[in-house]
């Protein structure tokens, strides 16, 4: 079986869900910027931080070069008036280049005031970017339907990725499919997967979620088949408590049913205790193995 690198689960992550294009919506970023500085990757926020930098200082500095004479120790060059910019928007002034008359004083005057803005912005994107909270939690790259005791069930395996343990954990799984009403038209049902246990007061190292496919269950109605017809999807919601940070922490996970094989189990994970530690053997924590 395929054996992926365990890695802590991300809010965003387009890989657990098909791709979804939008018609006759318009979003615009500027109207929603803060949630957008937040949610795009830092990659991207780098990137579009130092372009507007570059190019706000770009245009003070066209300013400043309309009167070449008014910048101190300047030869008139045009990368003399985006140095004074760049220093007068940070507020470093060294004081090699300085402004020098009545018109450059007056842009530095409002560059300045325009730049104690984009500070202040900046330095709150950062830190709310930094101290959003993460729930590293961790998935198996698949669920199982196992069978044991003649009893069916949809087992979930997952991991905390942290060292600080979560409390008050609460586990919700819903099974997500597209269903036709009497009018023939698509809607997207979901049903709740009543679990054996929902409820995690510690959440330390790993856990187990099952569901039993019994009478009451919605996954009961189904074979295989008509899911993956059905475009169904088992999706994971999990909150809880991080002691670390004292942070609520807010997570889902979406299982496709091309990931979620028939009459497979996980394989056991090794434990091992010496003295007072107990020591986890995670190799194990994707493998899953056939049900003889």
């Amino acid at each position: 079986m395929y054996k992926p690198k365990l890695r802590p689960h991300l809010l965003i992550d387009s890989s657990i869900h098909e791709q979804v294009v939008v018609s006759g919506f318009t979003y615009r970023v500027i109207h929603d910027f803060y949630h957008a500085a937040l949610t795009v990757s830092w990659r991207k926020f780098i990137f579009f931080y130092v372009f507007i930098f570059l190019f706000i200082n770009l245009i003070f500095a066209i300013f400043y070069s309309i009167l070449p004479h008014e910048i101190s120790n300047s030869g008139g060059r045009f990368i003399d008036a985006f140095f004074l910019s760049v220093q007068t928007m940070s507020t470093v002034g060294y004081g090699s280049i300085s402004p020098n008359g009545d018109f450059a004083n007056i842009v530095s005057s409002i560059e300045i005031t325009f730049g104690i803005i984009v500070n202040a912005l900046s330095t709150g994107l950062i830190f709310a970017r930094f101290a959003k909270p993460m729930s590293k939690i961790i998935f198996a790259h698949h669920a199982v339907i196992s069978c044991n005791n003649n009893a069916q069930s949809l087992d979930i395996r997952m991991a905390n990725g942290r060292k600080t343990v979560l409390l008050d954990v609460n586990i919700e799984v819903f099974l997500c499919s597209l269903q036709k009403d009497a009018q023939d038209r698509i809607y997207r049902k979901i049903d709740r997967l009543p679990l054996i246990q929902s409820n995690i007061p510690i959440f330390q190292i790993t856990f187990e979620v099952n569901h039993i496919i019994d009478e009451h269950s919605p996954l009961y109605r189904y074979n295989m088949q008509e899911l993956l017809e059905k475009h169904s999807e088992i999706a994971i919601k999990i909150t809880g408590l991080d002691e670390g940070t004292g942070q609520m922490i807010y997570c889902y996970h979406v299982y496709n049913f091309k990931k979620i094989p028939e009459n497979y189990q996980f394989q056991e994970l090794h434990y091992r205790k010496n003295n007072n530690t107990l020591f986890i053997d995670m190799k194990n924590f994707n493998i899953i193995e056939k049900i003889s």
